[in-house]
């Protein structure tokens, strides 16, 4: 296997810049001065047709001037050039580009017909690119710097993919200051040559990169990222942000990028199956990414809460409840540990609340490290820790009566952080941190420079604790391997063949493959109706079987729980007089009180999608529903039903015994293998399927073909 083209674009020995000049203010020149200033060990290489020299580098007129064939080529210059210069360094030698330059497949017809034309040029050449439209690529390791602002903060284990140039360039005074600390960059842009899924495959093997955090306008390989983004959830978390899935999105994302946005419910089926962790803003991805790439795994639910206010301290309990998380009360033991070193009227039950407090000796040192030391506890959550942020307030009144400097203030309140901070990694449990000071404050600075993330408010540390744990459900969630697609069943293609299918010969390709259905027979008369009545057992059901029609029960062409003969004679008398053409599916009667519906639907360039839900009347309105690409896993079907919000239903409820989930994770498994071996199927619906001692039966189905309405 060739090796991975972001190997070369992010560690180069050499870069040739197209595009740079003596002018600061022109992008290429700020990028240029970028990768000097970062510090890139490597040789720099203006190109440019005029200049002679660019802060004292050499330039070179052209690209066959090059003495040598550079590792990258940055391209910072007008659209019309670029198809020539990707083939000039083609031909010099040159194997790897970034393409920074816009006005591609992101503006129209004729900007696709741009794009496509670099693309084959750079693929007759073997040369691999980053973008167009793109604005670089960051290595904080080498270092390595595209980018057109400097990085701001130490080197460190979150690397970024973003389809927005944005958000890992013009970001990086912002991550300076919450001490989000990057390994590695990738802006992506029309991902006409590297996309998603090549950087993904690279990020999963790169050892400096602990943690993943992605910006997404559209997966243009689902199944491939599907496949990558499953095996590296599994070692590194994988965070992302995915906008685009209404109208607003979509038409921004599409001038944007470029991009074919897919519905939101497509997408939170896919990352739950691949192990991504959705989450809603770019702060998310950020913060979270970073507390993930440098904080222990949070192996359980149970957290400790130490604040010096009872404010955050309850807004964090309530926030850790509502996302599932636990905060047991502290054993006996720990409280009376913890009792020795706090005010008499202190609560430590936990949360351990210090009331207001500023002298942070004891909410630094001896009552994490309790909390830290206790068995029950996964994880610690801290508010309140300040120091010269504090005095600094304090200093405007205190400066006006007492005869003390800011600095003598500053010294009186310094915080000693030097046991805490590596509590965390000795005990092998995260701590998360809040305080309503920035990096002005000594403690906070401290704390950041420690890898330990300070968030703005305490709610947002608690959820962040809570998704931490979900990323270590990720992580050790049962190996996901979906079984073999069977044959393609002979009497499955046979029955497709046909325009339409109707709701028997539905069933019927169903079965093919395994599926289970009801008991039912096909009848021409009333005669064979009631005959197979009595074979199947009273109380029988009569649909009228017709293939134009999809909908019955509106039009009077289902009868339920008939009892005997003249029952079913006068059923099929009515279907008749409703639709003349129809046949007589008569079927076994199961007993209702909780249904499920499932099916499938495709979306362009997706594998098949199977979705399965609570049934009923008011499965419509409710909406409570899990979706997953095709292959499926046994493990993905239990998923899905156990992200119902009604999943309850599915337990031993109202005396109705438990539903045999795995033969429902089977039939959802098997459903997805029915349309992955017949294209052909554009919709299948299931709708309702039943239980009978827990089993699953399909009641009703719906098979509508590829350019059928």
């Amino acid at each position: 296997m060739p090796a991975n083209p972001l190997e070369t674009i992010l560690a180069p020995k050499s870069i040739a810049v197209l595009g740079a000049s003596s002018h600061p203010t022109k992008m290429g020149t700020m990028q240029m001065l970028n990768i000097v200033a970062s510090g890139f060990p490597g040789q720099v290489l203006p190109v440019h047709p005029t200049e002679k020299e660019i802060f004292g580098h050499k330039v070179y007129p052209t690209i066959a001037d090059l003495p040598f064939a550079p590792d990258l080529a940055l391209l910072v210059v007008p659209t019309k050039l670029v198809p020539q210069m990707i083939d000039d360094l083609g031909k010099l030698g040159t194997r790897h580009a970034v393409v920074v330059t816009a006005g591609f497949k992101e503006t129209g017809p004729d900007g696709q017909d741009l794009e496509r034309q670099v693309v084959d040029i750079a693929n007759k050449h073997g040369l691999r690119f980053v973008g167009p439209n793109c604005m670089g690529v960051v290595n904080a390791h080498l270092p390595l710097n595209t980018a057109v602002s400097p990085l701001c903060a130490p080197p460190g284990g979150l690397s970024l993919v973003s389809q927005s140039g944005t958000y890992v360039t013009q970001t990086n005074y912002y991550l300076g200051q919450r001490g989000v600390r990057i390994s590695k960059g990738v802006s992506v842009g029309n991902e006409a040559s590297i996309d998603l899924v090549d950087c993904l495959e690279y990020l999963g093997d790169d050892p400096q990169t602990t943690a993943i955090g992605l910006y997404i306008e559209c997966i243009r390989r689902p199944k491939e990222f599907l496949a990558v983004a499953s095996r590296i959830s599994r070692d590194k978390p994988i965070v992302a942000q995915y906008v685009g899935g209404n109208e607003f999105g979509a038409r921004s994302g599409s001038s944007h990028t470029g991009a074919l946005a897919g519905p939101d419910f497509i997408y939170d089926g896919l990352f739950a199956q691949a192990g991504v962790i959705r989450v809603p803003t770019i702060e998310d991805v950020y913060r979270l990414g970073d507390a993930l790439a440098h904080q222990p795994a949070m192996k359980g639910r149970r957290v400790a809460v130490l604040t010096n206010s009872g404010g955050p301290g309850s807004g964090m309990a309530t926030t850790l409840q509502a996302e599932g998380m636990e905060m047991p009360s502290l054993s006996p033991e720990t409280q009376a540990k913890l009792r020795q070193h706090m005010p008499p009227h202190a609560p430590v039950g936990n949360p351990v609340d210090l009331t207001f407090h500023v002298d942070m000796s004891t909410m630094t040192k001896t009552l994490p490290r309790i909390l830290f030391e206790d068995p029950q506890i996964d994880g610690v959550l801290l508010h309140g820790i300040m120091d010269t942020g504090w005095a600094a307030m304090a200093h405007q009144v205190f400066s006006k009566f007492i005869d003390i400097s800011r600095q003598e203030l500053d010294q009186m309140m310094l915080a000693d952080l030097s046991e805490l901070t590596p509590m965390p990694w000795a005990h092998g449990k995260p701590l998360l941190t809040s305080s309503f000071f920035d990096r002005a404050d000594h403690a906070v600075d401290s704390l950041l420079a420690a890898q330990i993330p300070v968030f703005d408010s305490p709610e947002r540390a608690a959820r962040t604790m809570a998704l931490m744990h979900r990323a270590h459900q990720i992580a050790t969630r049962p190996a996901a391997e979906a079984p073999p697609t069977p044959p393609v069943a002979a009497r499955a293609s046979e029955l497709l063949a046909a325009p339409t299918l109707d709701e028997h010969q539905a069933k019927q390709v169903l079965a093919a493959y395994g599926l289970p259905v009801c008991r039912e027979e096909f009848c021409a008369d009333v005669d064979q109706a009631v005959a197979a009545a009595r074979r199947l057992g009273w109380p029988v059901a009569v649909k009228g079987c017709l293939a134009s029609v999809q909908h019955k029960t509106e039009l009077g062409l289902v009868h339920l729980n008939l009892a005997d003969a003249d029952a079913v004679a006068q059923a099929c008398r009515k279907i008749r007089q409703a639709a003349p053409a129809a046949g007589l599916l008569v079927a076994e009667m199961l007993p209702t009180g909780r249904e499920l519906i499932a099916g499938v639907t495709r979306f362009p360039s997706f594998p098949p999608l199977v979705l399965c839900g609570l049934g009923g009347v008011l499965a419509e309105a409710l909406r409570d529903t899990a979706l997953r690409l095709a292959p499926l896993a046994a493990v993905d079907g239990l998923a899905m039903l156990e992200s119902l919000r009604g999943r309850a239903i599915l337990g031993d409820f109202r005396g109705m015994g438990a539903v045999d989930l795995a033969a429902v994770a089977d039939l959802l498994v098997r459903l997805g293998q029915v349309a992955l071996n017949h294209p052909e199927i554009a919709e299948m619906d299931l709708n309702p399927i039943l239980f009978v001692d827990g089993q699953p039966r399909i009641v009703d189905a719906l098979i509508v073909k590829a350019g059928r309405n």
